[in-house]
């Protein structure tokens, strides 16, 4: 049998709005046993997992520190650099350092939880196919968000990987549900906010214990009728990797801000006639829902691997984004993404909704496949890293558009 979660949670929070101090107090009661993935057994939970209940968090100037019978972890939030009035070009009306904060607490708490059981939890389920899994933890992780999220913003929008049926036809169904989530509209609010969550995104690496994971969350303002992503989170609990950004405001990994030409890794001056692409580090995108988009990456790997640095399928959409916007990948690109993977990084599905505004307030691009500029809906996205000089703008792009097209990677 597999596991189930029982957790009672209790949050009570007193927000200040004189100050940046509020208090969280967290009671959780953990009953279930953990199914060990290499023999199916019950472990005792106790020696499986970090346990215990997390007695007290609080937050204390910039620092959430949370206590448990076992150890005490402390958090800095994000400090955001830029006067507060520079994000209402956006036309969201919001408090988005107070959205920030509030995303930022909902995805250390729920990274808390996914590194108690990282490598140790049973598969619940799957989606499209066999390689499309889920796990408790995964709709823990959600409820967690979820929790904390609607603590704070009741009246708002809430889009989870987890709560889309997607074992039929994912793609369409994810689509649906993002066009759904978009035309609710604001109940006495012209700036009415959609959460669009990934509570694990990477779950195949986190259920093997690998630490390629990352709990997204993209904050979307639907003022006006344009959706934008205005706020953004991709936090891997394994790396403790908390990067951030607000639209107009920068990105920021653990409360430093990335400035575009900090993390150049380009290997130095080209030599006259080499391309980009020859001394580019590339992610290419493992989708596993269609085998059609599968057969497409194999050719892309096919078609790239003499002419690159190097490439890496690192499985996990937001954190390619993020290493993407640190300037660590220099481009990124995949087929048919969801919302919730991307929409941290600005404009899209799920998938990268986190990770779109992270990598243009980062400097980087989002693009579709034809060039042109990526959206909230788009699905197939070429992203790259910050380019060196200003001349070099979008030529990694061109580069990497013209192979794939040539080796008919672009179709699935």
């Amino acid at each position: 049998m597999l596991p189930t979660f029982g957790p009672l949670i209790t949050i009570a929070m007193a927000l200040c709005p004189t100050s940046r101090s509020f208090s969280l107090s967290t009671t959780i009661r953990r009953t279930v046993g953990v199914v060990a993935p290499s023999y199916g057994k019950r472990v005792d939970p106790r020696a499986s997992r970090e346990r215990g209940t997390i007695r007290h968090s609080s937050l204390r100037g910039d620092k959430l520190t949370m206590t448990n019978r076992d150890q005490s972890t402390a958090f800095t939030y994000t400090d955001l650099d830029d006067d507060p009035g520079e994000e209402r070009g956006t036309g969201c009306q919001r408090d988005l350092a107070h959205v920030l904060r509030t995303v930022e607490q909902a995805a250390y708490v729920a990274g808390r939880e996914a590194l108690a059981t990282a490598g140790k939890i049973a598969v619940k389920s799957t989606k499209a196919n066999a390689r499309d899994l889920v796990t408790e933890s995964d709709v823990e992780c959600q409820r967690i968000i979820k929790s904390i999220v609607f603590e704070q913003f009741p009246n708002d929008a809430f889009l989870g990987e987890e709560d889309v049926d997607l074992s039929g036809d994912g793609s369409a169904a994810s689509s649906a549900a993002l066009k759904e989530a978009l035309g609710i509209e604001g109940e006495g609010e012209s700036d009415k906010l959609l959460f669009v969550v990934d509570p694990i995104d990477g779950t195949t690496n986190f259920q093997a214990g690998l630490p390629i994971y990352a709990m997204s969350i993209g904050v979307v303002s639907i003022a006006g009728g344009t959706p934008e992503v205005v706020v953004g989170v991709i936090y891997n609990p394994t790396l403790g990797e908390m990067i951030s950004a607000v639209q107009g405001r920068g990105c920021y990994l653990n409360n430093q801000r990335i400035h575009p030409n900090q993390n150049q890794n380009d290997g130095g001056q080209r030599q006259p006639g080499e391309s980009i692409l020859s001394q580019s580090l590339i992610n290419v995108g493992f989708p596993v829902a269609k085998e059609s988009t599968l057969l497409a990456s194999s050719k892309a790997v096919t078609a790239l691997a003499t002419k690159v640095r190097g490439l890496r399928m690192v499985a996990c959409a937001s954190q390619a984004m993020s290493w993407v916007a640190q300037s660590k990948f220099s481009s990124y690109f995949s087929w048919d993404l969801n919302a919730w993977d991307v929409a941290a990084a600005k404009q899209n599905d799920r998938d990268v909704a986190a990770g779109m505004v992270i990598v243009e307030e980062s400097g980087g691009a989002i693009s579709n496949f034809d060039g042109t500029k990526a959206n909230i809906s788009s699905r197939d996205m070429i992203i790259t890293a910050p380019p060196s000089t200003p001349e070099e703008e979008g030529l990694l792009r061109d580069e990497l558009i013209q192979v794939l097209k040539d080796n008919d990677c672009l179709q699935y």
